[in-house]
């Protein structure tokens, strides 16, 4: 057992030697809490921590001190969060933050554009679609309007309109049936020779007989079994309506460029008539049944506003949708959807190559921290390790730091310190 004293208040402590791993420890007195420092025998004296020299005469009584309250001197302290630790979060925080910021608002206003521009994509795409369309049937309404105000067609004799009605077909092959009824509803002449039919029962006849200056009807024709559509515009004699003209064309024929466009996997174009009625769809099983989409979210948002409209939904299969509806002069609305997923992959391609980018920053940041942080620590150790054994009374100690910078410096200093204390030590003894 080694006795030692406490040199502030004279407390007296009894410590097992046999306990101490290191040649050097210290533990606080429990009186004043001043350090005392215990030196191994043949290593150096007992002491306190201001008197290297005194300790208390061999077998005072004293306090039985455990061995978990005394430290060892040599060696490094425990330390929770060192210099190596603040040099790796300093640099991880002066990197990574900064780009977080900066990704984080580049996705969120790359996120903004992408969807604006596809918005935009979609309302040109709607608008040119929608405009070919409109085209398409305003060239056949002029003609049949053309040849309605013939004096051939005005006198409702079969022999001089089937010639204008056959001229009529032959510059425009896309008409199956060109026809004209009398004012009830009766078949007066066609363009294909059949027997002529009641018509009566048409809607687009009766809207043209309640005033209309033009009708239109989209139905499976009676001629041709196929989806059509049916443009009818009235012979008038003076301000009398005598009969009409009509014309029925195939559906396929004038959406052909709207069911065929598409964008992607998923980006699509449809038309759809003034009552829901599909008009042009990429599923042609939609044209044929004449399904009625007027419950779709694009068709229900265009009727509330009744103008271009860009809206997003959830369809039926879970996916949120981007889409565009517009109307024309016909009351019929043409939509252009595409997934949100597809429209927004390329920039998520973007994000995934910089989140691999971001986590090699940060495993290279860590790397050169830490060999930042050993170059700084490591003589840093080195001197404290010398410093610690100097207070212990080895003025002997190696200093071996070579760096050129402030450690460096610092290294000399206390080499100079240590020449200084054993010149000062080697006066003493002389006196």
């Amino acid at each position: 057992m080694i006795d030692v004293s406490c040199d502030q208040c004279g407390k007296e402590y009894r410590v097992d030697e046999t306990r101490i791993n290191n040649e050097n420890a210290k533990f606080k007195c429990k009186v004043c809490q001043s350090p005392i420092i215990v030196s191994l025998p043949g290593k150096g004296e007992s002491t306190a921590s201001e008197n290297l020299d005194q300790a208390p005469p061999s077998g005072s009584s004293g306090e039985k001190v455990r061995i978990n309250d005394v430290m060892p001197m040599t060696g490094e302290s425990k330390i929770w969060f060192g210099l190596g630790a603040k040099v790796i979060s300093i640099m991880l925080i002066v990197s990574l933050v900064p780009l977080s910021i900066f990704w984080t608002i580049l996705y969120r206003e790359s996120s903004n554009q992408v969807r604006n521009d596809t918005e935009v994509l979609m309302a040109q795409i709607a608008h040119g679609l929608g405009n070919q369309v409109e085209e398409w049937i305003d060239k056949n309404v002029r003609v049949l309007k053309t040849a309605a105000r013939l004096s051939d067609t005005l006198s409702m004799d079969k022999s001089l309109q089937e010639p204008i009605l056959k001229a009529i077909s032959e510059d425009y092959p896309w008409m199956y049936l060109v026809f004209t009824v009398d004012a009830q509803g009766r078949n007066v002449a066609r363009d294909d020779g059949n027997p002529l039919t009641d018509y009566s029962d048409r809607q687009y006849y009766q809207d043209v007989l309640s005033g209309n200056t033009l009708a239109w009807q989209t139905l499976i024709g009676r001629t041709s079994g196929k989806p059509a559509l049916v443009i009818a515009v009235p012979i008038k004699s003076g301000e009398t309506v005598t009969g009409v003209m009509a014309a029925a064309m195939t559906i396929d024929d004038i959406s052909r460029s709207v069911a065929q466009w598409q964008r992607g996997n998923t980006g699509f174009a449809f038309l759809v008539d003034e009552t829901g009625k599909v008009v042009s769809h990429q599923i042609q099983e939609y044209v044929t049944s004449e399904k009625n989409l007027m419950d779709h979210p694009l068709i229900m948002a265009y009727d509330q506003n009744r103008k271009a409209t860009s809206i997003s939904f959830t369809s039926d299969n879970e996916q949120v949708v981007l889409g565009h509806a517009i109307g024309n002069q016909y009351g019929w609305t043409l939509a252009v959807q595409q997934d949100h997923e597809e429209v927004f992959k390329p920039l998520r391609d973007i994000q995934r190559f910089a989140i691999l980018l971001l986590l090699g920053t940060v495993v290279l940041v860590v790397v050169i921290a830490l060999i930042s942080a050993r170059s700084i620590t490591s003589p840093i150790i080195r001197l404290t390790n010398a410093a610690e054994k100097m207070s212990l009374g080895d003025l002997n100690v190696k200093i071996d730091i070579k760096s050129r910078d402030e450690i460096g410096n610092l290294a000399k200093a206390v080499g100079r310190m240590q020449t200084s204390l054993r010149l000062a030590i080697e006066r003493l003894r002389r006196k």
